[in-house]
């Protein structure tokens, strides 16, 4: 029987988007195929098992649950272990995750132990019933895409582009079935271990784990121009990403660049200063909750997806504007 797994991705004990769209596309798998099947997720963590229930109101009917005190935090060797007995044990057709900090470095852990295929930053992914499956991703920064022809024997770990992994509603009443796994008791070969957790400044935490993000565009300047941007942001406690003129000209590294080519990223609050919104940068951050937009542009296409937008000088509204906030803490 098919069975297609999706990876339940959490963030503080709530399951992530990201996982009902990888469920949707779990289920078009199966419908492409035509056969008789089921869509499993597997959590690795400590997501409440109600939640993971409601899964089955989406379309999967079996949920593999693996908790452990060790498992509070990601720690790429236990986990990696812990879903490569599962895979070991269960061989599915395939294993879909989204793409992340921590699935990058899970799904490289678990690909080379089952010695299988891995495909990263994926746009589209089909399977045959002979054995052969086909995933489409983009190459040269977005510029050209790459057709990737491979076995489904070892199943192979495919990671999406969270911008291709679209919302969905539940089609049915049905909850899904959660069964627990015990986690092995870890061997004396383990190389790494948890000693102590330093939380990254604000300013330098990645971007898709920010609450709060600062970006910058072409509207800024280059050099020292944005500084303001760094000023802002650590006066309220953001980290800081930009557009890809930001990146190519060296004023960020490529992590911080938000986009298609980039980070796609869902923080509480991001505010756009000197981005004009083309659809390379508002693809990956959309699903952002509260977003401000400053440009002097009236008719910037930013506008469209702010909740906020203010019309003017970024090199003139910043440093009032962090000059205020400074004064108020």
């Amino acid at each position: 029987m098919t069975d297609i797994w999706v990876l339940v991705q959490q963030r503080d004990n709530e399951i992530e988007e990201v996982t009902f769209g990888l469920v949707a596309e779990a289920k078009r798998l199966l419908e492409q195929l035509g056969e008789a099947g089921q869509v499993t997720a597997v959590a690795l963590g400590s997501a409440p098992e109600s939640a993971l229930e409601t899964l089955g109101t989406y379309g999967v009917n079996r949920v593999l649950r693996v908790t452990s005190a060790r498992m509070n935090r990601y720690q790429g060797e236990v986990f990696g272990r812990a879903l490569y007995d599962l895979v070991q044990k269960e061989n599915p057709t395939c294993l879909l995750m989204a793409q992340s900090a921590e699935t990058e470095d899970l799904a490289q852990r678990v690909a080379a132990s089952m010695k299988t295929a891995l495909v990263t930053r994926a746009i589209d992914f089909s399977t045959a019933t002979d054995g052969t499956a086909r995933a489409i991703r983009p190459v040269a920064n977005g510029y050209l895409f790459e057709d990737v022809s491979l076995d489904t024997c070892p199943s192979p770990i495919v990671l999406f582009l969270p911008s291709v992994l679209f919302d969905t509603e539940p089609d049915r009443e049905t909850a899904a079935t959660v069964t627990h796994v015990a986690l092995p008791e870890p061997g004396d070969d383990l190389k790494t271990r948890t000693v102590q957790v330093i939380e990254a400044a604000p300013e330098d935490l990645d971007l898709t784990e920010a609450d709060i993000i600062v970006a910058g565009g072409r509207g800024i300047g280059k050099g020292e121009a944005f500084d303001i941007i760094h000023a802002l942001a650590r006066a309220i406690g953001g980290s800081v990403g930009g557009t890809r003129p930001i990146i190519d000209w060296g004023d960020l590294p490529y992590e911080r660049q938000i986009g298609q080519t980039g980070k796609y990223v869902s923080p509480r609050l991001i505010i756009n200063c000197g981005i004009s919104g083309a659809n390379e940068y508002t693809a990956g951050m959309e699903k952002s909750q509260q977003v401000i937009a400053i440009d002097r542009n009236p008719r910037a296409r930013i506008f469209r997806f702010a909740d906020l937008g203010v019309v003017g000088d970024v090199h003139e509204i910043l440093p009032v504007l962090t000059s205020r906030i400074e004064d108020q803490k």
